[in-house]
């Protein structure tokens, strides 16, 4: 929750939503990353690490779901009408274009405050329902 969710119109409330869904997917997504290498490692020089890890993507999760449900409640008593659909095509491209940012980050195509800059625009988009 946050202090401003009851004041949320229509527009925030799916921006926030989008924002949730948009954590979700992307730690659903780091845990399919996982490649075999990563475990061998964890278990023979780190396990703590893979505990950590999983403990840390369970608990994105739950906050995430958590806030998800508070977000689809707050919809519902504004009468919102927002397919689940659209939210999740939004979250999509959000997530595509976040990926899209960091590669041409490690390519060295974007400096150090171009790629800050594009990424607050991006997230500032969703804050705003501009997109």
């Amino acid at each position: 929750n946050q202090a401003n969710d009851d004041s949320l119109n229509c527009i925030a409330i799916e921006s926030e939503i989008v924002k949730a869904q948009v954590i979700i997917d992307g730690v659903n997504q780091d845990k399919e990353d996982i490649s075999g290498a990563d475990i061998v490692d964890g278990i023979l020089w780190f396990p703590f690490n893979l505990i950590a890890k999983h403990e840390n993507y369970q608990a994105a999760l739950e906050a995430a779901d958590r806030r998800m449900a508070k977000l689809e409640k707050l919809k519902k008593e504004h009468g919102c009408l927002v397919s689940k659909a659209e939210i999740q095509g939004r979250a999509d491209d959000t997530l595509n274009t976040l990926k899209k940012l960091s590669l041409y980050y490690k390519e060295g195509i974007f400096t150090d405050e171009e790629y800050e800059d594009a990424k607050k625009r991006l997230l500032e988009s969703l804050v705003n329902g501009a997109r």
